[in-house]
């Protein structure tokens, strides 16, 4: 591989690790991220993290890129189904019935809570295993063209939620080391 060596970190849910431990504090994950990133930056690499959080990125090494996902993945039809179905149809159902005043009020406060249960407890149980997808998919479009484009020498696999895109990426760069170790070499072994 000739000129800067190229790394990627993906972390696209830094709350959840490889081996997530009971407890965990998940800023650690964050800075464990934001660490590599400077390292590799200070060695002379290119470094890309790619993520699906929108925040906490703000110690981020500036000669580091960020590529965000989270945008992409809200565009996705999935979601975007989810909350059509679960919130804005019963909405607009409820809507003639709240002008009645009090058991108005009461309707719709039943209206948002079956909402929120039925999101929390049967949709994303069942999205948690669909993410990963998603997000590969949304990755696609934009980042992972660029990522073509030019040799990779290093990813680094930081959480579950990043394997799909991490298999998509190893297909594309063969010779790339594609790995869950955080060593911090440019040629340690897989």
């Amino acid at each position: 591989m000739t000129g800067t060596p190229r790394v990627i970190v993906l972390a696209m849910d830094p709350n959840l690790t490889m081996d997530p431990l009971p407890g965990a504090d998940p800023r650690v994950q964050y800075r464990r991220v934001i660490g590599l990133a400077g390292h590799f930056a200070e060695e002379g690499a290119e470094v890309h993290v790619v993520t699906a959080e929108p925040d906490g990125w703000d110690a981020l090494d500036g000669r580091a890129r960020l590529h965000r996902l989270d945008g992409a993945e809200a565009r996705h039809p999935l979601p975007r189904l989810e909350h059509a179905l679960v919130v804005r149809v019963p909405r607009l159902l409820a809507r003639p019935v709240r002008r009645l005043g009090r058991p108005g009020a009461r309707m719709d406060r039943a209206r948002s809570t079956a909402s929120t249960t039925v999101h929390r407890r049967a949709f994303l149980p069942l999205y948690r295993h669909a993410r990963p997808l998603v997000l590969a998919r949304a990755a696609r479009r934009g980042f992972l063209r660029e990522a073509a484009a030019a040799p990779v020498a290093r990813v680094i696999v930081m959480d579950r939620t990043s394997v799909p895109l991490a298999r998509r990426l190893a297909r594309l760069h063969p010779d790339a080391v594609v790995t869950t170790r955080q060593d911090r070499s440019l040629h340690a072994k897989p």
